[in-house]
């Protein structure tokens, strides 16, 4: 039996709105990263205050790399979710959706172009020229301090 055109635009806007959940998942786990990466370099930045190591500071880098590289998986998930949500909406209200979510439905979006986005390298880089400063400037305050 065939989809009457009610029936098939009511099943277009179901798809739209699933794919547009997952790209909004996809933003929120974004801001979820940064948010613990800040609260963890902060945290691992104080124990080497309270140590009165400046070179264990250094270990902030480890979750900043860290959360890049997953944060930029994020972002380069939703472009490609997005791409997905792009053809949806190119394809005619008169064609059934088929809700293909696969990574063959999905156009490609390279990683390192997400890495090296604004809201990956623009968020993560200050933090790492911030720590690596911190970590020089406070050695030689302890150095004259000794």
């Amino acid at each position: 039996m065939p989809l009457s055109p009610e029936k098939i635009a009511d099943l277009r806007l179901k798809q739209f709105e699933m794919l547009q959940g997952v790209v909004a998942r996809m933003s929120a786990q974004s801001a979820t990263l940064k948010n613990y990466c800040v609260t963890i370099s902060m945290a691992i930045a104080g124990f080497a205050i309270t140590l009165q190591r400046p070179i264990v500071a250094l270990l902030t880098l480890v979750p900043i790399l860290s959360f890049a590289f997953l944060d930029a998986r994020y972002l380069q998930q939703e472009r490609r979710f997005r791409g997905r949500f792009d053809a949806v909406a190119a394809e005619g209200w008169e064609t059934p959706p088929t809700f293909e979510m696969g990574k063959t439905a999905n156009p490609v979006s390279p990683y390192w172009s997400a890495f090296f986005s604004w809201s990956v390298a623009g968020f993560y880089l200050p933090l790492v020229i911030v720590a690596v400063t911190a970590v020089a400037i406070s050695r030689q305050v302890y150095d004259k301090l000794l």
